[in-house]
């Protein structure tokens, strides 16, 4: 499992390079958000359209793979 705050799965940033640098330095999974205030970096359980304002910029991989099992599991679980 990463080392997220599942409590809190975001984190704010000024630009995409910053919130990608983060996620890269500690092999974090999840996605960059565009936010009308800047950027965001948010883990592998982000719900989509949490944030209503935000575009997703990039997904994430980390070498754990922890992005797809989220998506894996989430296609599961569904409907």
């Amino acid at each position: 499992m990463s080392e997220w705050n599942y409590t809190k799965c975001a984190k704010p940033f000024q630009s995409e390079s910053e919130a990608e640098i983060f996620m890269s330095e500690r092999d974090f999974a999840g996605y960059l958000l565009k936010r009308a205030d800047g950027y965001a970096a948010v883990c592998p359980a982000y719900p989509d359209g949490y944030y209503p304002d935000a575009v997703v910029v990039r997904e994430v991989e980390n070498i754990a793979g922890e992005l797809a099992i989220a998506k894996a599991e989430a296609s599961v679980s569904c409907c």
